[in-house]
């Protein structure tokens, strides 16, 4: 049993180590290993640690030697069951169990204390064990604090102005600061008041493309502290608290060297143990305060004096580790790519896989976004702002808006007419199959021709956000809001599936499904596509009409769609930049639209999986008033309220009692 327990002392602290140094970091990493490794930490982590203290309990009150295992390797356990700086919660539903934390803190607490009055004596060790009692319940209570932290705060102007040689970077943080009080009364749905909008729109409008997004980039990165971590706003209260912890450590080291120095009663191996279960104490609690003093909150509780304040930040800036150190990337800053193609060509490894990860791996690389897609989004959102004014247009004007699909880009490339029933006739998700399905033959057709720049911005934009499009409809599906959206996309890559074979003579049953289709290549499914615009005759879409009649595909629609859409070209007379930027704004369109239907619940989750484009255009656009939650002023709601009522009391009201 003093093996088993050893063991897992020491699987405690790596688990511990594990969590503080990764916790913080899936903010900004999508990899699927660093995710589940913290997963694994976290459900592991408090098992390990209660499981030890259960163990110890029992072999201390039990033992006729009570030397035998340090006494201060109880509240150690308590120390690591209060958990890192970096991580409080991996999911969004852990900060709802703050009660049950509080009960088992109340439970732990007691059981330590226990312990340590069954071994109470005379010897020095309990100079030990009672120093990091106190540091354990301070991060237990620290940890129950943060997810039960209330994020409603009155939203007032701060001053924002600064001379030092930092004034931009502290003006930018606590910019993204003001927005995300803002977002706070948005994330609970909270009206924003007219002072609010203005505020926002005036921070955010003004900047260019780069600093809008690094402003939410910010800003989002303090609403996973919020919800994912201790990291949160610094006070006094929390520095005292945090010099009590690490002194606490500090002296618990030192006592014991001390007494180990001048008679050792333990073994070797307890001994050994004992230093490495302290050390860590101590190297966490540093690592701990190192993360709290490089964030963007110790930012603005820096700048807050303007005396010691100042003095500290350019300490802190100026300094060459703490620059090397300071976060520099808060997400991920790429987004997922999927399309029909890789879907085709996509074959599990072994049963296991296709039983549980059935097409989870078709995501075969991620994009960067870069910043001429940030000031494509931005151009657009800024001009769908421009149709609205809060003070004069109606609310239902801005409703039309976020409803917009690729209306106004079809419009104002007079196009509508022929093009409109993809945006307007169909639900979102078949126009997003449909429109994903005409971009990828597009591409390929004007990629046979001579001098067709694939690099081009609008083709390159229209690329990386149809495939973004389409991983978020097969992978996050929760973020799009949409229904009945996994038999739209299934019938579509099936029926695909089935042409594919038709076309290359291949035998398929009626009942067979897409692993049928694993050998196919990327390359035979272009050249099928090319095939089709080499020579669209009636029978080919016959048959294609066959395939997909009595279904929910978007392959029929797609590939007219993409006719049409090469029609520009060859009867209108368009140049191939045109059709390309009308494509790169109809999608940019529809990642708005699917922004603003996406419930702040989706968004949160995405923070804990490296960020979403989705969740900072949907930030974007509620800072500059396109959001439902931006109602009118309430001043400007009393108004219209009064003067209904004084028309109402203008009239005489005659009332007829029908007879019975």
């Amino acid at each position: 049993m003093m093996d088993t327990l050893r063991i897992l002392m020491l699987l405690s602290l790596f688990l511990q180590t594990i969590l503080a140094i990764f916790g913080r970091r899936r903010k900004c990493f999508t990899g699927f290993w660093l995710r589940s490794v913290v997963w694994l930490a976290y459900l592991s982590a408090d098992l390990v640690a209660t499981l030890s203290l259960g163990i110890l309990v029992r072999s201390q009150t039990n033992s006729a030697n009570p030397n035998m295992i340090p006494v201060f390797w109880a509240p150690i356990l308590l120390l690591h069951l209060g958990g890192p700086e970096t991580i409080t919660a991996y999911s969004l539903a852990d900060n709802e169990l703050w009660l049950r934390r509080l009960l088992e803190l109340v439970i732990q607490a007691g059981v330590v204390s226990y312990v340590l009055f069954k071994l109470w004596s005379k010897d020095t060790i309990i100079f030990v064990a009672i120093p990091i009692f106190v540091s354990g319940i301070i991060k237990y209570g620290e940890r129950i604090w943060a997810l039960r932290l209330e994020t409603l705060k009155d939203f007032r102007s701060e001053d924002i102005s600064s001379s030092s040689r930092s004034a931009y970077e502290v003006r930018i943080v606590r910019e993204a600061r003001l927005l995300f009080k803002a977002f706070q009364k948005l994330s609970t749905n909270f009206l924003v008041f007219d002072f609010d909008q203005t505020k926002t729109y005036e921070l955010v409008s003004k900047k260019n493309a780069e600093e809008a997004f690094h402003l939410i980039e910010i800003e989002l990165g303090f609403l996973y502290d919020r919800l994912y971590s201790k990291v949160t706003e610094i006070s006094w209260l929390r520095v005292i608290l945090h010099s009590i912890t690490c002194l606490s450590s500090i002296s618990a080291l030192v006592v014991f060297s001390i007494m180990t120095t001048r008679k050792n009663v333990y073994s070797k191996k307890d001994t050994v143990i004992s230093y490495l279960l302290l050390v860590g104490a101590v190297l966490l609690d540093c690592y701990s305060i190192t993360v709290l003093l490089l964030s963007d909150w110790a930012v603005i509780w820096f700048t807050s004096s303007k005396v010691v304040g100042d003095f500290l930040y350019r300490i802190k800036c100026l300094s060459p580790l703490l620059s090397f150190c300071r976060e520099r990337k808060r997400w991920s800053r790429s987004m997922g790519q999927h399309n029909l193609t890789s879907a085709q060509s996509n074959k599990p490894l072994n049963e296991l896989r296709k039983q549980y990860f059935a097409g989870k791996w078709s995501i075969h690389r991620r994009v960067d976004v870069d910043e001429v897609l940030k000031a494509l989004i931005l151009q657009q959102v800024m001009d769908k702002r421009s149709r609205y004014d809060p003070d004069t247009s109606d609310f239902l004007i801005l409703l039309e808006l976020l409803e917009e699909r690729g209306y106004n880009a079809l419009l104002s490339k007079c196009c509508f007419d022929k093009l409109g029933w993809s945006v307007t006739d169909v639900e979102f998700t078949q126009s997003l199959l449909i429109w994903h399905v005409a971009t990828r033959v597009c591409y390929i057709d004007d990629s046979r021709k001579i001098g067709f720049a694939k690099e081009r911005n609008c083709v390159m934009s229209s690329r990386s956000l149809s495939n973004y499009m389409l991983y978020l409809l097969v992978y996050r599906p929760a973020m799009l809001a949409t229904e009945l959206s996994g038999t739209r996309y299934a019938e579509t890559t099936f029926h695909l599936g089935r042409l594919l074979c038709t076309n290359t003579k291949e035998k398929m049953e009626g009942n067979s499904t897409l692993d049928e289709l694993d050998e196919l290549s990327v390359q035979e499914v272009d050249a099928f596509f090319n095939k089709l615009l080499l020579d669209p005759v009636p029978a080919m879409l016959n048959d294609i009409k066959s395939t997909c009649e009595g279904g929910m595909s978007a392959l029929l629609d797609g590939f007219v769609l993409a006719m049409l859409l090469q029609s520009l070209e060859t009867h209108d007379g368009w140049p191939n930049e045109k059709k390309w930027e009308m494509i790169s704004e109809v999608w940019v369109d529809m990642l708005m639209y699917a922004a603003s239907h996406c419930g702040w619940k989706q968004h949160a989750d995405a923070l804990a999986r490296g960020g979403e484009l989705l969740t900072h255009v949907c930030l974007l656009m509620s800072h500059l008033g396109l959001s439902k939650q931006c109602r009118p002023e309430v001043s400007k709601q009393l108004a219209d309220q009064s003067k209904r009522l004084d028309d109402l009391s203008g009239h005489q009201w005659v009332f007829e009692i029908p007879l019975a």
